[in-house]
């Protein structure tokens, strides 16, 4: 499963690598130390913060120059006047400098455009995604449904820029950041999400993917619970990895109820619109318990939990949990689900529930086609 976060949402006026590389040429060419050379947009900035502006020697373009001087130590004044210089200037002036950096740039800036390219292409298929436009190393996008949008970004890690309510802008200042932001937009298409739950009773991680290898690994500190959560991973066929930490030496109910919460939230995301999937339920027989769940991903939280389980407790998970498991799963999903058992053994009883609620959801969430279904137009 993939974790961590891609930034796309990050600049400044000035590219902090593009400005050591400057610098590091120049330092080369006057035999100075990197650090003992200073940049500015123009001689004339060097006078404004009190040196001496015969002192600078100007390079590249005369339409964009770059001025340099030696220094001795690094000031406030001094960051600001590099923070003045624009990303045309630093180029020319690589240029100027060294031609072959400046032409292995320019080979960069053709493989990240042609990249964003590509983006573009997949961003087009998104319902939820207007008009886009690039500019250099900006993409901006115009959102018909910046939640969803949001959403599919949040479960692919990627962070984007925010200019205005309805547009996201992505920064992608070379052909690896474009790439990576490709790879996680590809990824993002089979349908996954990341989710973290943090409480004063928990903390928990849940990855899981809708069209991975189905399994994982799970680890709640509540063993009995982490097997219920790979049947639900198993016979759902998806890919779930979740780990948990809790107050289970008070009781296992927190970490139980967050777990659940978290996984629906998760679902939730991984389904985006719902466009193309099944949207319905499931039943079972296991031994002398018969479970039935029937589920429906109508955007409608509701849950209904019908059978009387026997006992307190089955290594260590609490026997009422196994609704309340089932109810939290409904609230965070947004979906209406019945769940009904009948049986002896409550091992099997609560074993059947969570089987079936993994093949009622495989059912669910397999794509059969491209239509959204609903006659209401929305789920």
């Amino acid at each position: 499963m993939r974790q961590g976060r891609l930034y796309l949402d990050r600049a400044g006026d000035t590219d902090a690598r593009l400005l050591e590389d400057v610098r590091g040429r120049v330092a080369s060419h006057m035999a100075l130390s990197p650090d003992q050379v200073l940049l500015a947009p123009t001689p004339g900035a060097f006078a404004l913060i009190g040196l001496e502006p015969n002192l600078a020697v100007t390079i590249g373009r005369v339409g964009s120059p770059v001025a340099m001087m030696q220094r001795d130590a690094v000031t406030s004044d001094q960051r600001r006047v590099e923070l003045a210089l624009s990303d045309d200037a630093l180029m020319a002036a690589l240029s100027a400098l060294n031609p072959v950096a400046d032409a292995e740039r320019q080979a960069d800036d053709t493989q990240r455009d042609q990249t964003l390219g590509e983006i573009a292409n997949i961003l087009k298929t998104w319902p939820d995604v207007g008009t886009m436009s690039v500019n250099g190393r900006f993409m901006d996008i115009t959102l018909n449904d910046a939640d969803s949008f949001d959403r599919r970004c949040n479960a692919a890690g990627i962070v984007l820029a925010r200019p205005s309510g309805n547009v996201r802008r992505a920064i992608c200042p070379d052909a690896k950041t474009a790439h990576a932001f490709l790879s996680r937009l590809a990824f993002d298409t089979r349908r996954n999400a990341i989710i973290r739950r943090t409480t004063k009773e928990t903390d928990i991680l849940v990855a899981l993917d809708l069209d991975g290898a189905p399994g994982g690994e799970i680890t709640t500190g509540i063993a009995f619970f982490d097997h219920m959560l790979e049947q639900i991973a198993r016979h759902g066929g998806f890919a779930l990895a979740v780990t948990a930490t809790g107050d289970i030496e008070v009781d296992a109910h927190h970490t139980i109820e967050d777990v659940c919460l978290a996984l629906g939230e998760g679902l939730r995301q991984a389904l985006g619109d719902k466009r193309g999937i099944a949207r319905f339920g499931f039943e079972l027989p296991m031994d002398e318990t018969r479970a039935g769940v029937w589920i429906d991903l109508s955007g409608r939280p509701f849950a209904k939990f019908d059978g009387e389980i026997p006992g307190e407790r089955v290594a260590g998970f609490p026997v009422e949990m196994t609704s309340h498991a089932f109810r939290s799963l409904a609230e965070a999903m947004k979906a209406s689900i019945h769940v009904e058992v009948t049986g002896e053994n409550a091992h099997h009883m609560i074993e059947a529930c969570f089987k079936t609620f993994g093949r009622a959801l495989r059912q669910a969430v397999h794509v059969e086609g491209q239509d959204l279904p609903s006659t209401k137009g929305v789920l």
